[in-house]
């Protein structure tokens, strides 16, 4: 029996449209409703009954593709020591998603476990290897990974290069933060080996690629420091977790403006979640549990969580010259439930933002799937 995870360090913020390209003047043709679902090749080991808003059992998959979600993020660990998220369930996940017709968007974490802005652990086996050997471990790593997917018609739609890269990754290969703060020119060069193997296995130039950062607000700093070096990416991903973050929505508002305006990139809230209530299922400590994490707008209930996602995707639509490609709503499916007798870990420390309530029921915030292009 898989071993199930109780706690989580790492948090994104998800949208994401296709383009022909990423000019100032981008037409966008699909704008993305996503979920991140990491958790689920794991969760269907416990037979959760999740149901629709009537009470009615349904199989996760089809239903959230019933509703509207156009693209599944999947994260990819390079040797989990759990055997959780490696690549063989990312490729067995990834024949499921383009089955439903959904856009694959792949998370490389480029680490063994959680990697998020206060821990970039490279992997273990690259770990007493010099900045040279780093930069072809990654470059192998990431074009072996992208040809499995290739081989079996699964490549990726958008590829991310880290999760949440603010303070750079693979320390302190290409760390960027405190006295590493001369380090971007590393950085950077071990971006551009992942760009390049995945340029090189893409000839049908398919992929958009994406960097991701954890902050609205300091972004900027962040893709200004990268600009000397002409990365070649598409998209920004961004994460947007209010307990978090800056809590003045037309802040927010500007900030994303000002992103799409300097750098001329599209923009997809790649992590977002809400909560429904303050309340928990379990014995295990939520990530939100008081009004003072939350939005003053947007109170913790159902209703509050849907206005919450309806005022996100007009905020995202509205960011100039369509960069604005859509969300993705991060572990939509980790609820606290009933498991086997022979095990303990049935918590989480996330029931609580769901967009299924403690009785596994789909919540209304699920009814903005459906919104059209």
């Amino acid at each position: 029996m898989k071993r199930f995870v109780l706690f989580l360090t790492v948090f994104s913020f998800v949208a994401c449209t296709k383009s022909d390209d990423s000019s100032e003047n981008n037409e966008t043709t699909t704008f993305y409703k996503g979920m991140d679902l990491s958790f689920q090749s794991e969760l269907e080991d416990y037979n959760i009954d999740y149901k629709d808003e009537n009470g009615n059992s349904v199989e996760f998959l089809d239903f959230v593709q019933s509703k509207g979600t156009n693209l599944v993020r999947l994260k990819l660990w390079h040797t989990p020591q759990d055997g959780e998220n490696g690549i063989e369930d990312v490729k067995a996940y990834a024949q499921r998603i383009k089955a439903k017709n959904m856009d694959f968007l792949l998370n490389f974490h480029y680490s063994d476990y959680w990697a998020d802005p206060g821990t970039q652990t490279p992997p273990a086996a690259w770990q007493n290897m010099t900045f040279e050997q780093v930069k072809v471990a990654i470059y192998i790593y990431t074009k072996n990974v992208i040809q499995q997917l290739k081989g079996q018609n699964t490549l990726p739609e958008i590829i991310q290069i880290g999760n949440e890269t603010d303070s750079g990754f693979l320390w302190d290969y290409g760390r960027v933060w405190g006295q590493f703060n001369d380090n971007w020119g590393n950085y950077a060069a071990l971006v551009s080996e992942a760009i390049r193997a995945v340029r090189e296995v893409d000839t049908e130039n398919k992929v958009r690629i994406m960097l991701h950062h954890s902050s609205v607000e300091n972004a900027i700093f962040f893709f200004n420091e990268l600009q000397a070096f002409n990365l070649d990416f598409d998209i920004i991903g961004l994460s947007y977790y209010p307990q978090f973050q800056i809590k003045d929505l037309d802040l927010v508002t500007s900030k994303l403006n000002e992103l799409a305006n300097t750098f001329g990139k599209d923009i997809l809230m790649v992590e977002v979640a809400y909560p429904f209530t303050l309340l928990w299922n379990d014995n295990q400590t939520n990530y939100i549990g008081s009004l003072d994490q939350t939005l003053v707008e947007f109170p913790p209930t159902p209703q509050g969580q849907k206005s919450y996602f309806e005022w996100l995707i007009q905020t995202i639509k509205n960011i100039p010259n369509n960069h604005g490609i859509g969300f993705c709503y991060w572990a939509p499916d980790w609820v606290a439930f009933n498991g086997n007798e022979s095990t303990s870990t049935q918590g989480t420390s996330w029931e609580n933002q769901c967009l299924f309530d403690f009785q596994l029921k789909a919540l209304p915030a699920l009814d903005i799937y459906n919104i059209t292009n």
